[in-house]
């Protein structure tokens, strides 16, 4: 799976409106594991899952959206749970769902809404089945770009007109100092439509009084200046060592470096609030 930004939505074939028109069906806005790897695990909590509502147009929903509603979750063809899921991201960007909840076992599980006929697959796999580090893991130590050392990014930040402020410790030092960390991994320069909003921007906002945290920006593509020889410019290192497909995503951790909360694909300004909250 090549990277691309925005949860696996290219910014150029991205469409948006749908006026007032009715929900037609849920839109994944996360890998389902049927046309991109899943990162969804057994045996490590919640698992969080995006949704979009997708009108009778075929364009995701951007207007008068119902403030929450009921999606059944089926599994071996029988009920597993029922969620009532808020919409985040009103007035953000698009409004999305993020269907959360705890698989039992690997496999295919079904989303199921009552205003559509149309069901939804995806895929939940065993831990060993995906690289992306979860929720009660230890993040690994990388020496991330700084402003000193750029380690293979250019640019180290891509927020205009000027870079972001999270560029003067690398992860493996704010792992290593016993503070709490928050690291996104995002690029700014294409984070803006659809479910993949200005993530950096509302960072900045809701982590500007927290002196007593760290706070890291990782780009995601290693030569984002590039000569355009290339039609998908190469991944950072980190991104590449992790094998991370996707943006953006958002990792928190303890003062010990273990993963307290992780927001991948989807998520406003009030989840990165609730996020950072933890620490």
């Amino acid at each position: 799976m090549f990277l691309t930004a925005c949860g696996g939505a290219n910014p150029a074939t991205i469409l948006t409106g749908s006026g007032d028109l009715k929900p037609d069906r849920l839109g994944v806005r996360f890998p389902d594991g049927l046309r991109a790897p899943s990162v969804a695990v057994t045996g490590h909590g919640p698992q969080r899952f995006p949704f979009v509502l997708v009108a009778t147009d075929g364009l995701p929903m951007t207007n008068e959206v119902p403030a929450q509603i009921e999606i059944e979750v089926l599994f071996g063809g029988e009920t597993f749970s029922t969620e009532t899921v808020a919409a985040r991201g009103v007035g953000q960007f698009t409004p999305y769902y993020p269907l959360t909840f705890t698989p039992d076992e690997p496999g295919v599980y079904v989303a199921r809404t009552e205003f559509s006929d149309f069901d939804v697959e995806f895929l939940v796999v065993e831990r060993g089945e995906t690289p992306l580090f979860q929720v009660g893991e230890p993040l690994p130590a990388f020496t991330t770009p700084t402003f000193d050392d750029a380690a293979g990014v250019n640019p180290v930040c891509t927020r205009s007109p000027e870079p972001c402020p999270f560029h003067d410790i690398t992860l493996a030092d704010a792992i290593s100092n016993g503070k709490p960390t928050a690291m996104l991994i995002a690029t700014p320069a294409f984070c803006q439509t659809d479910v993949c909003g200005p993530n950096l921007e509302w960072l900045i906002e809701v982590a500007a009084a927290r002196t007593d945290i760290n706070v890291i920006h990782a780009e995601v593509y290693a030569d984002f200046e590039r000569d355009n020889t290339s039609p998908i410019p190469s991944r950072a290192p980190m991104l590449e060592e992790w094998d991370i497909a996707f943006e953006p995503s958002l990792f928190v951790l303890n003062s010990s470096g273990t993963i307290v909360d992780a927001r991948h694909f989807a998520f406003d300004r009030d989840e990165i609030a609730e996020a950072l909250a933890l620490i």
